[in-house]
């Protein structure tokens, strides 16, 4: 029989989409490490010269590699993730619809918990969008794709400025600008007290996550398209049986990096929508191919490699991370948020390289201590309360 096969499913776990999942949060980590977790970050110049190169190139690096990738493979395997489980269920003859609910009640009380520390927690949101993935559940895989390519291409954006376009505003409204409201968040993220940060990540910080999320952005609606993704994945058994789909990934992935390239040269030839939004909606649609894409690509690599025989044991300790992928997700945003915030370590100042290696030290750290805790422990600690919630008793913890 294939290596592969053998190698992905231990005690009813497909181990690959663990390993995966550890990989995504180190490119999340990253993410959020180029943005100070969210506190933005001073202008300060670099302490020695050499520094302010490597800020640029792996700057560069990031945006073009990292940045929205990851944040991609990681909703994938939310989607996935729910097919999982109601499959699972079903084949006991359960229905787990009504428990998935409870479930995503109790996600959005740990978003909620996780937004006061910090403010682009993204958990909050996934609990909210997982109750229409409930109901598209049964939805045939027609219908799936079709919603999901309408997500992905930016229809409900599209939507929302055609609604804006024909809807007149009755009062005027001066705001602050963008760069007037960012210096003000500065001032609370750098001088502000962790309750001062509270406070603020619980009220306007919301709201501009939710405003973000399903207003003129729309990030929340892609979020969907690729939930959706993972839904169909878990549908065609993918992961269960890579070697009968590798080559078509394969395939799939060299014309992939073809029509990245075409994308960022469309891109580049696109005109400016500053004074027109539907000329301005044209780039979503492009950014949107173009990461998710990117992603898979990033995908296919991870796949490739955890598919050798001498690279495979090397995954074993990024599985336990992954296993542990709620809890490592807020961890390390709760360490980037003492470390960048004026209430922590305040280095808000540091560049974008010593900010990124700092990310990548704890990293090693969490990963380390994962694959130690899973030697004693069925679950990680967010996932046991999670679970026990679920399922409205505490669930075996200690292993055995």
């Amino acid at each position: 029989m294939e290596t592969t096969a053998k190698q992905e499913i231990t005690n009813n776990r497909i181990t690959v989409i663990d390993a995966i999942r550890g990989i995504t949060l180190i490119g999340i980590c990253m993410t959020h490490a180029l943005q100070h977790f969210g506190a933005f970050t001073s202008t300060a110049p670099p302490p020695f010269p050499w520094i302010g190169t490597m800020d640029t190139i792996l700057s560069w690096i990031l945006q073009y590699f990292i940045m929205g990738k990851f944040f991609i493979i990681f909703s994938f395997l939310f989607g996935l993730s729910f097919f999982i489980q109601m499959d699972s269920a079903a084949k006991k003859g359960i229905d787990f619809r009504g428990r998935f609910f409870l479930r995503l009640i109790l996600l959005f009380i740990i978003g909620l918990v996780h937004s006061a520390i910090f403010r682009n927690d993204i958990l909050i949101i996934y609990a909210v969008l997982g109750i229409p993935l409930i109901f598209m559940y049964k939805l045939s895989n027609k219908w799936l794709i079709a919603i999901a390519i309408f997500f992905l291409l930016g229809g409900a954006q599209l939507c929302y400025i055609a609604y804006k376009s024909i809807t007149t505003e009755t009062v005027s409204i001066v705001v602050e600008t963008i760069a007037e409201r960012r210096g003000r968040w500065q001032e609370i993220f750098f001088t502000g007290s962790f309750l001062t940060n509270i406070q603020h990540n619980l009220s306007e910080q919301l709201h501009f996550k939710f405003n973000f999320q399903f207003g003129e952005y729309g990030r929340g609606y892609m979020t969907m398209g690729f939930f959706i993704l993972g839904l169909l994945a878990g549908r065609t058994r993918l992961f269960e049986q890579l070697e009968k789909y590798k080559n078509q990934l394969y395939r799939l992935a060299s014309k992939a990096v073809v029509i990245v390239i075409l994308l960022y040269i469309i891109k580049s030839l696109l005109p400016a929508g500053q004074n027109n939004p539907i000329v301005g909606w044209l780039v979503i649609p492009v950014d949107n191919l173009i990461n998710l894409l990117s992603a898979y690509l990033w995908l296919t690599v991870i796949l490739a490699l955890y598919n050798k025989k001498n690279t495979q044991k090397k995954f074993a300790k990024l599985e336990s991370y992954g296993r542990m992928g709620l809890t490592n997700y807020m961890v390390q945003s709760i360490i980037g948020v003492f470390i960048f915030y004026g209430y922590g370590l305040g280095l808000y100042d540091l560049g974008i390289f010593l900010s990124v290696m700092i990310c990548l030290g704890y990293t090693i750290i969490q990963i380390q201590l994962s694959h130690i805790w899973l030697q004693k422990f069925r679950y990680g600690p967010v996932e046991w309360l999670w679970r026990s919630g679920t399922y409205l008793k505490w669930q075996k913890l200690i292993k055995s």
